[in-house]
């Protein structure tokens, strides 16, 4: 088993027992997670090709996800002083909702059960995270997230690649993947609900309202101000997406897998590991600083593709970007707490955050494409966003630093 298996590399070192458990049902967990992912992958895609969605509801689509987010703001004061089991059961059943898209008979019908199932990513995010925190030692949590995460978008790049040449061939197959990732998604927040949680540290004077935490805490307001520039610009690229593959590149299912599966997820897979461990020795806020500079290039290079050859390259660089991003979105915020149980209220916030943000950027994104009738603007727009971001990040980089601790890794 892959937890058993990178127990035996020693790759680190010595855990505890309740780590150890937790390592093994965290794996687990994200290997469904990443079955359910990467059908998620191609979802935009099925929108527009097989449910001839239009773009108002291609943008609620991939809107739902990061919208729902929100609602993360009541859960993380919920959560600080209270079991995770509940929680991680009610996102499962949330994504049982995909079970009925075989019964869809038109896009919006898929989109609202789309949108249903979306709604277990804030509470499964808050309370993995209050998880993290928690189960697993500071010094190592960088890379034991980092490896993990790698393995389930693996396990998503297997799904999607496999999916992209199914849909081709076997276009009526749509219908029945769905349920399966429904079973899976369930499974994912089942396996999670089973972890033990360590409670020693629970107590009083915790810092847990949302309000609170902006106001008291200025670099960490300062940071969400940096992350939710990002996210403008990475979000208001989504519902543009599948109008530009579908429509300007033409790419069938299984150019879009490779896409999205093959270039994009892959080098999630192959850089998460680095980064995950990068950031045990260097902050985390320091290396998402540079992942939204490496990303002002992601926009600018894909409004020149004209081919699917040369947005291969792009995605691959969006891919590389984004683990870097990827990996300090989950572990930046927990630098800041003081206790543990603040873990879920931080993450709360920070989560919240990317959901209030998606109000404002999957309309700019979509309005500025239709006033402009080309991708070119709102592609610079975009990037001009992640510029923002890497520019208000408070810390400064020390890139002499990162470089040497990059050459070190083995």
């Amino acid at each position: 088993m892959f937890s058993e298996f990178i127990r035996r590399l020693n790759l680190f070192g010595n855990l505890s027992e309740l780590s150890r458990r937790t390592l093994y049902l965290h794996s687990r967990a994200l290997f469904f997670e990443g079955i359910l992912n990467g059908v998620w992958l191609l979802n935009d895609v099925v929108a527009r090709k097989y449910f001839i969605a239009n773009p108002f509801l291609i943008t609620l689509l991939v809107m739902a996800p990061s919208a729902s987010l929100i609602l993360s703001l009541p859960l993380g004061p919920l959560m600080a002083t209270r079991a995770k089991k509940p929680f991680f059961l009610l996102a499962g059943l949330l994504r049982l909702s995909l079970l009925f898209v075989p019964f869809c008979g038109n896009s919006f019908c898929f989109v609202v059960l789309a949108t249903v199932a979306s709604a277990s990513w804030p509470i499964f995010y808050t309370a993995q995270n209050a998880i993290l925190k928690e189960n697993y030692p500071e010094s190592k949590r960088g890379r034991l997230f980092g490896i993990i995460y790698s393995f389930s978008g693996f396990v998503a790049i297997l799904t999607s690649l496999s999916l992209g040449h199914t849909y081709d061939f076997l276009k009526n197959s749509i219908v029945y993947v769905y349920p399966f990732a429904a079973v899976c998604g369930f499974l994912s927040c089942f396996l999670l609900s089973r972890v033990e949680e360590n409670s020693a540290e629970r107590g009083e004077n915790l810092l847990t309202n949302p309000f609170e935490i902006l106001k008291k805490d200025k670099k960490f307001r300062q940071f969400e101000i940096s992350f939710f520039s990002y996210g403008t610009g990475f979000m208001m690229m989504l519902p543009l997406l599948p109008l530009f593959l579908v429509d300007h590149l033409k790419v069938s299912y299984t150019q879009a897998s490779f896409l999205n599966g093959f270039f994009y997820q892959g080098m999630i897979v192959l850089f998460s590991w680095m980064i995950g461990r990068l950031s045990d020795t260097i902050n985390p806020l320091k290396l998402a600083k540079l992942g939204f500079l490496f990303l002002v290039f992601y926009p600018l290079s894909l409004s020149l593709a004209n081919t699917v050859f040369f947005a291969y390259f792009v995605y691959a660089w969006y891919g590389i970007c984004m683990a870097v991003v990827n990996v300090t979105w989950y572990l930046a915020p927990l630098t800041f707490c003081k206790k543990n149980e603040e873990a879920s209220s931080f993450m709360a916030v920070h989560v919240a955050l990317a959901g209030t943000r998606s109000f404002i950027a999957f309309p700019l994104g979509t309005a500025i494409y239709a006033l402009t009738k080309n991708f070119h603007i709102p592609f610079i727009v975009s990037s001009l966003f992640f510029l923002i971001g890497f520019l208000i990040m408070p810390v400064k980089t020390d890139r002499g630093q990162i470089l040497k601790t990059i050459l070190s890794i083995p």
